[in-house]
């Protein structure tokens, strides 16, 4: 299917995901051109990160350009392979202040049809639908029910305590450090992985971005722009993000087959911090 979608054979380089609903490959197309073929199972998935990608790049945002699609199913996206460096703690303020300026830009983008955090409609619905599919799939990994419940205790009293909404834009979804990639001068050169794009309050993205970083979360509220309202909500709501966030990361890397018990002490020790 690939060699027909690009015009002649690929030559596989590495393995860079699989598991039982994708696989992410690292090619090298006829032309020579390095790519990354994505298959997804998921139709919806592929068509979202797709539609994001093309949107985005007409914005500005340093994504990968999308080569070839096939619509599955499964679903290939074939994608320009993005160079550079990955975000990491040890990269300087400047790296991390780049990656705030990229999220705004992505954040300002415009997706018709995008749904929102949970796939649920307004951003409290959105936390606590989260934390309703997420609490059996962590208990069944043997996060402790004191842990969810604690994590969804907050999530209320987050949600209870927000007399207003925050403003709704496109987030990047699954924004954690590995799916940001840096130029030697630190620049940011690729926002990849968007197949989980959704929207929905822009901490949410910050929050995932520095969620094993809190010191990194200056420099990228500097790069942002961030206005007062925005420091001040997201030192509010960084916490239970992050709390929340570890809880469905235990029950996804259980799901799909990973060990999660460096993430089960992660989220016990988050959801303390909510207390």
């Amino acid at each position: 299917m690939v060699a027909e979608l690009v015009g002649g054979p690929v030559r596989v380089v590495d393995t860079l995901v699989d598991h039982q609903e994708r696989c992410v490959l690292d090619v090298e197309l006829p032309d020579g051109r390095p790519a990354v073929v994505k298959g997804d199972v998921v139709i919806e998935r592929s068509a979202r990160e797709a539609r994001v990608l093309e949107l985005a790049a007409a914005g500005g945002v340093p994504v990968p350009v999308v080569i070839a699609r096939a619509p599955g199913p499964p679903t290939v996206l074939v994608l320009d392979r993005m160079g550079g460096a990955w975000l990491s703690p040890d990269q300087p303020a400047r790296a991390w202040a780049a990656t705030g300026a990229a999220l705004r830009r992505l954040h300002g983008v415009a997706v018709p049809g995008l749904a929102g955090l949970g796939d649920r409609d307004g951003w409290a619905a959105g936390l606590r639908g989260m934390a309703t599919h997420w609490a059996p799939r962590a208990r069944a990994a043997a996060l402790d029910e004191g842990v969810v419940g604690a994590t969804r205790a907050a999530v209320d009293r987050l949600a209870r305590s927000r007399s207003e909404v925050p403003p709704v834009v496109t987030l990047h979804g699954d924004c954690v450090p590995i799916h940001v990639r840096l130029s030697q001068d630190d620049e940011v050169v690729g926002l990849l992985d968007l197949g989980d794009a959704c929207r929905g309050d822009p901490a949410w993205d910050l929050a995932v971005l520095t969620m094993r970083s809190p010191e990194r979360l200056p420099a990228v509220l500097d790069g942002y722009r961030a206005d007062p309202d925005l420091r001040a909500w997201a030192a509010r709501a960084w916490p239970v993000y992050r709390a929340l966030r570890l809880v469905a990361e235990v029950g996804w890397l259980a799901e799909h087959g990973f060990d999660p018990t460096d993430a089960i002490r992660e989220a016990t020790s988050a959801a303390h911090a909510t207390l």
